[in-house]
């Protein structure tokens, strides 16, 4: 046992229970055998007292028990248990301990170790929550699952206190929920499955599952598994084949399609969910000393400030920008206009973003400060203040095919690219470089990069991965089929109607011309790669063996190099043109190129390029058998030479001058092509947004629907209540009457009605009108009396029937004891006497 356990572990298990979780941990312990794994026990201790849980667990398992210290790694067969007073985390297989006091007593530890546990083990690590009370464990069991791990919960039935289980079972982040004993079973059987992988490229007869899997989730839920990374797909593909209990991909595949709900637990895995407030903290200081500042540098009042967190998940991050931004501002918020704009992919995570009810875990990430400014506490959740809420939109959005949104002061996009495939992210980056503000930011998370797409963004903070956004134009316009709904799809007729504008007869003759007359040439940029083919250059470019380039000094042929760098080294000093003249051999002849480079400024971007144009000597060289002939004709031929080449002089200079209209035409079309792609795109953007407002008023509508109901409900209860006020009043035989503050009839009995000879028109008339009944200034008197006293007031009367009455009058209160009048009860003294 001493060798097998000197080697790392194959998984590592954390166990987190708090009350009755030592029966749970014997359990457990009890029936699991020698493995490839190890465990790491988290309970709930008393920081100044001394636990003896080593002991007693040692006695239950073959594996070696030990309390976890400071720098130890985890090795095989091992069981580490928390000590006392001790905050427990693991990195890079090592565990590191912490004095409690310096991570909040008042905070979950379960939750603290799970959590480095996922960040560091990732599809290697397995939670594990028992018996306890509170919810400690829950957070920390989800950060598991999405970083590709198994979690298990105890099944409630069977715990002796079933809190943990239950919250972690509510919040549905358990794989498994099973007794002790089964856990046990089931980790076993994981530690013996093999390992998964996705087929090889090669390996086309298995690569067919992987082809129904993507079509499967494309017809499901229109998402295309082609733009991830297959690394990412294989961990999670893997994982659902695990906990399935199934071997290959193409037995899972098969198992997708006879069960549509495992496809759609499939689909919330792929759809990566990790996230939390404030996440990696320096970013968000970063962006409130220096990006804000800039930003708000070109802002007056009134403007808008727009700011998109594109795969927001469940909205932490995106609540995060809102309270970085509130806390820069202050008191002048209430002066600019922020939107904020969160979408994902994952409807349900919007859904839950919007509400902004988060578990009290998060006081692991926000202080105490945040939380007491920014948020409401209800039981054992948080709820993002209204006033924080109001500044953000949700919205459901697929970002490899939805449009984006524009005019953007920053875009924080993080750890979303990493889970592309390359060619995505460059096209996604184009995307961030369209929505941006000309003075915009972007964010990026800690492991990403702009990588190919360095030349639309400059470095504006390495460390934290932020951006800004260049002044250029993207090689191409921004490609609409990739951007376009969903729904609708790619309208590729479309697009080559704007990329291909008509060209009038002028200038197809120009063309015609230009191939045929024109210099051939080619045009560089500052860093000498080849951005256009003018004319024929096949005899002077040669592609060189290896990589594909558009490097111009890698494509023009050898005896070209020298004049050619030469003259455009001129040309870079700012001379209007250079030209050079080179000798070229080919076979048995040898022919002199005249290379003339011209420099350029791009309008759009205001970037230097260059033009260089090649040109051909070819003398003419007589026959000798021809001399003899042309000597007598010599001299009018030289006449005639003369005059065409002033003839073609001429032409020449026509030519460039069409050249130079030709390009002047090509840049403005290209300017309106671009003008109305841009206009497409803002409604594009517009739409998105009037989708978005839409799903705020529907979610509007719901609230006062809901409000609704309960007005009815009241109602229901009102009227239930006044029909059986009028009931007993119909039925007592005692005349009531009942007056307000004002001394002013409110309502009265039938009785009343009858005796006192009152009509439905007394209603709000003085209470003086009794006195006709009761004898003068009778009533006004004893409804003072009882009002002001406080206390009941009873008095016989002779009433004008002649007959003796005994008048009780009662102060009127109402549920929160306040005097509103009194209750005026005239019963007779035959009555009273029986």
């Amino acid at each position: 046992m001493a060798d097998s356990a000197a080697v790392a572990p194959a998984r590592v298990v954390g166990i987190g229970a708090s009350a009755g979780g030592l029966e749970a941990f014997t359990a457990l312990l009890r029936h699991f055998e020698l493995d490839s794994m190890a465990f790491v026990v988290i309970q709930h201790l008393a920081p100044d007292q001394p636990s003896i849980l080593p002991e007693l667990l040692e006695r239950v398992t073959p594996m070696k028990v030990v309390t976890a210290t400071h720098g130890a790694r985890v090795l095989t067969n091992h069981v580490y248990i928390i000590p006392p007073g001790k905050a427990l985390r693991i990195e890079d297989d090592v565990l590191q301990l912490a004095p409690f006091d310096e991570t909040n007593r008042a905070r979950p530890t379960i939750d603290i170790f799970f959590r480095s546990l996922a960040e560091d083990l990732r599809s290697r690590a397995a939670g594990v929550v028992l018996s306890g009370n509170g919810s400690d464990g829950t957070l920390g069991l989800k950060e598991i699952k999405d970083a590709g791990g198994i979690t298990f919960v105890q099944d409630p039935a069977t715990a002796q206190f079933d809190g943990m289980p239950r919250s972690a079972i509510d919040k549905g982040v358990a794989d498994y929920v099973l007794p002790p004993r089964e856990i046990a079973k089931e980790l076993m059987r994981l530690s013996k499955h093999p390992d998964t992988r996705f087929p090889a490229e090669d390996a086309a007869p298995q690569r067919e599952g992987l082809t129904r899997l993507f079509a499967m989730m494309r017809h499901a839920f229109g998402v295309n598994l082609a733009y991830y990374k297959p690394s990412t797909l294989e961990r999670r593909v893997s994982r659902r084949m695990v906990l399935q209990k199934v071997d290959t991909l193409d037995e899972y595949v098969t198992y997708l399609e006879r069960t549509p709900e495992e496809l759609d637990v499939l689909y919330r895995d792929l759809l990566i969910g990790v996230t939390n407030f404030f996440r990696d903290g320096t970013p968000f200081d970063a962006l409130k000393t220096a990006v804000f500042p800039l930003m708000m540098a070109d802002k007056r009042l009134g403007d808008a400030i727009r700011i998109w967190s594109p795969g927001c998940s469940t909205g932490e991050e995106v609540y995060s920008l809102a309270i970085a931004l509130l806390e820069l501002l202050g008191p002048t918020s209430a002066d600019y206009k922020i939107q904020i704009f969160g979408t994902d992919l994952d409807e349900t995570a919007i859904q839950f973003a919007r509400r902004g009810v988060y578990h009290e875990s998060i006081t692991l990430d926000v202080s105490a400060d945040r939380l007491q400014r920014f948020f409401t506490r209800h039981g054992a959740t948080y709820q993002v203040n209204r006033r924080v809420r109001d500044l953000i939109v949700f919205s459901s959005q697929d970002l490899t095919h939805d449009a984006p949104f524009s005019h953007l002061d920053v875009v924080s996009c993080r750890n979303v690219l990493i889970y592309l495939q390359p060619e995505v992210q460059k096209r996604v980056l184009r995307i961030f470089h369209y929505a941006l503000a000309p003075s915009g930011f972007m964010l990026l998370g800690s492991s990403e990069t702009v990588g190919d797409a360095s030349e639309l963004f400059t470095v504006v903070d390495r460390g934290n991965k932020i951006f800004g956004k260049r002044s250029v134009v993207p090689h191409g316009p921004l490609e609409l089929a990739f951007v376009s709904s969903r729904n609708n799809g790619p309208s590729e007729p479309a697009l080559v109607g704007l990329r291909r504008p008509l060209a009038n007869i002028q200038q197809l003759a120009d063309r015609k011309v230009l191939e045929r007359y024109g210099p051939p040439g080619i045009v560089v940029n500052e860093n000498l790669e080849i951005v256009q083919f003018r004319g024929r250059t096949g005899g002077y470019l040669e592609p060189a063996p290896g990589a594909a380039t558009f490097n111009l000094m890698k494509l023009a042929r050898s005896e070209l190099l020298p004049e050619l760098r030469h003259c455009i080294q001129q040309a870079m000093q700012d001379t209007p043109a250079v030209s050079g003249r080179v000798k070229l051999r080919e076979r048995d002849q040898t022919r002199v190129v005249n290379i003339d480079v011209i420099p350029l400024i791009e309008p759009e971007t205001k970037t230097r390029c260059f033009l260089v144009v090649f040109r051909d000597e070819r003398p003419h060289v007589l026959n000798p058998n021809e001399a003899t002939v042309l000597d007598s004709a010599s001299h009018a031929a030289a006449e005639r030479v003369g005059e065409l080449e002033r003839e073609l002089a001429v032409a020449k200079e026509y030519l460039q001058t069409t050249i130079e209209e030709l390009e002047a035409s090509n840049e403005e079309l290209k300017a309106a092509n671009e003008e109305l792609q841009s206009a497409n795109e803002e409604l594009q953007s517009t739409n998105e947004e009037l989708e978005t407002a839409k799903e705020e008023l529907q979610a509007t509508n719901e609230e006062l629907t809901t409000v609704n109901e309960e007005l009815n409900s009241r109602m229901s209860e009102l009227t239930q209540a006044t029909d059986d006020i009028q009931n007993v009043a119909a039925t007592v035989r005692d005349a009531v009457v009942i007056v307000d503050n004002d001394r002013k009839i409110r309502r009265f009995s039938k009785s009343a009605e009858r005796i006192l000879h009152l009509i439905a028109a007394d209603v709000g008339r003085p209470v003086s009108l009794l006195d006709r009944f009761l004898g003068r200034d009778q009533s006004n008197r004893l409804v003072g009396e009882a009002i002001e006293g406080l206390q009941r007031v009873d008095r016989e009367v002779t009433g004008a029937d002649e007959r003796r009455y005994v008048v009780s009058i009662t102060p009127y209160k109402t549920s929160d004891l306040a005097i509103r009048g009194a209750v005026i009860v005239l019963a007779s003294r035959e009555s009273v006497g029986e």
